[in-house]
């Protein structure tokens, strides 16, 4: 019934020509593509109007400077894997904890490299974390499950600017290197009510105005 080499959509697509319920054998599919990591979203703000006022390329050559930022600290956090999306970056990780870690050090590797939006504004970015058991596709659809859908929410939906928005089950597993200044924090989203946990990046200048992070 699972093949090797089959990723979880063919594998789900072949239990079901072969007469099969994949709900009838989900835990052949949990321990086949499952896997316990946090996951780490990251949005950048001002897409949308940057691009009106700006022009895209104007955005995207910021946008670019930024991944490298990126790829260069989520390296440095022992990243299991990474990849980009329009101005949304997904890192997954072994270790909650290094989630954690990579998303307070993008945060200040960002605002040191004195990446600007434009002439007024500098470049920010906000970061939704979770942690738990998902299901890996093996291929570019990514990971899915309840803590993929949280860090979803609490990166792109509910982030400002400069925030990093942490899970109640990451804030469990990475308790030790939690940041001071922590917020405990509820919101109702999509019908869902979510406690987590939130952490302002504070630059070392004054007088930054809140700007919700997404399109």
């Amino acid at each position: 019934m699972i093949v090797d080499g089959d990723n979880l959509f063919q594998c789900m697509s072949r239990m079901i020509a072969e007469g099969c319920e994949p709900t009838e054998n989900e835990q052949l599919l949990w321990d086949r593509y499952g896997e316990t990591v946090a996951i780490l979203i990251i949005d950048s703000s001002g897409f949308s109007r940057t691009s009106q006022r700006h022009g895209i390329v104007h955005f995207l050559t910021r946008l670019m400077q930024l991944r490298q930022i990126c790829e260069a600290i989520m390296q440095q956090h022992h990243c299991k894997r990474l990849h980009f999306e329009a101005d949304n970056a997904f890192a997954t990780f072994n270790s909650a904890a290094d989630a954690v870690r990579a998303a307070l050090t993008l945060q200040r590797a960002v605002y040191r490299s004195g990446l600007m939006l434009n002439e007024q504004e500098r470049f920010r970015i906000s970061a939704g974390i979770g942690y738990g058991r998902l299901l890996y596709s093996e291929t570019l659809e990514g990971y899915f499950g309840e803590e993929m859908n949280i860090a979803s929410k609490l990166g792109e939906d509910v982030a400002c600017g400069d925030e990093v928005l942490i899970s109640e089950a990451v804030y469990r597993a990475a308790s030790e290197v939690m940041p001071q200044d922590l917020q405990p924090c509820k919101v109702e989203i999509s019908g869902i009510s979510l406690s987590y946990y939130r952490y302002c990046f504070q630059p070392e200048s004054p007088g930054v105005r809140e700007v919700r992070a997404g399109r």
